[in-house]
């Protein structure tokens, strides 16, 4: 059995790319079985996905514990969110990266050891979508390193998925070429097939990812709010400029603001606060006389 374990934030696609993933196997002939984990996840918050895929019956369930393949579709999550990414991996684990390729060394510094691959998924949706939803690129990336999936059922997975979450034929097409790109470009990674049994007694980890054991029924906070204490900013592949002389202080930016990043100022005019702004672009796509533009994060 391959078991694939998707790191994200919410909102970059980590779910979507899960389904991509395990449809593409499915409609290779494949058993498979794809879910995200759901807990307190809102927007930006880390959040994780799953595929299992096997020639069998799958008779497995819940969290995977010891994966196959990592991939983080969010590189700040190596260092911001370690105890999710690097549960349970082995120096011998592949992890699939979003990143620049160049940088990979820098990137990985000071981590747990692992069998790191690098792929600028950012880019490849750039290019080929005109903006980073990555979520097709990050499933054609994968699927490079199961050899019974095809091109062609990755196609089709894209098309039906993309198309179950309400997007336009025109943009299902651009996805299946980031898709197919990813695929073309990533490394062939050798995914060893799982082998670890559970020992006598002991129960599968399937808490939440964070938790660290199953002994534990849920998260414990033993300190106050901090969240404007911590920059949050850092996960934005966009980020949303506004145009003051086009401001008409109508506050819709402000008022719709999910992390509150849009402060005004003694004469009311908005000003985003880049630390805690995540890049949902929900102010410009709600701006009534288009004051705020988007632009790509650098």
């Amino acid at each position: 059995m391959i078991q694939v374990r998707f790191h994200g934030r919410g909102g970059q696609g980590a779910k979507i790319a899960s389904r991509i993933l395990g449809r593409s196997g499915f409609l290779s002939g494949l058993q498979v079985q794809d879910f995200a984990l759901f807990g307190a996840e809102r927007r930006g918050a880390p959040v994780v996905s799953f595929t299992r895929m096997d020639n069998e019956p799958i008779d497995q369930r819940g969290y995977i514990d010891e994966p196959n393949l990592v991939v983080v579709i969010d590189d700040s999550l190596l260092k911001e969110a370690p105890g999710q990414v690097f549960y349970g991996v082995e120096p011998s684990t592949p992890i699939l990266v979003n990143g620049d390729p160049n940088a990979l060394g820098i990137l990985t510094r000071d981590l747990p050891p692992a069998d790191y691959y690098c792929i600028d998924l950012n880019q490849i949706a750039r290019q080929t979508i005109g903006r980073v939803f990555v979520s097709a690129a990050a499933a054609g990336a994968t699927a490079k390193c199961i050899p019974a999936i095809t091109p062609a059922a990755i196609s089709d997975a894209v098309k039906c998925e993309i198309a179950d979450s309400g997007l336009t034929a025109d943009l299902a097409e651009k996805n299946v070429t980031a898709a197919i790109e990813a695929y073309r470009i990533a490394p062939m990674v050798n995914i060893l097939r799982s082998s670890h049994a559970l020992r006598a007694g002991e129960l599968p980890w399937q808490a939440v990812p964070y938790l660290g054991s199953s002994r534990f029924a849920g998260p414990t906070i033993r300190h106050r709010g901090s969240a404007a204490l911590r920059p949050t900013g850092n996960w934005r592949s966009e980020r949303p400029v506004i145009d003051l002389t086009k401001c008409k202080r109508c506050f819709l930016c402000y008022l719709y603001c999910p992390e509150a990043a849009m402060q005004l100022d003694e004469e009311n005019f908005p000003h985003v606060d880049y630390d805690h702004c995540k890049g949902c672009m929900i102010c410009y796509e709600e701006c009534p006389t288009d004051a705020i533009s988007r632009r790509a994060e650098l």
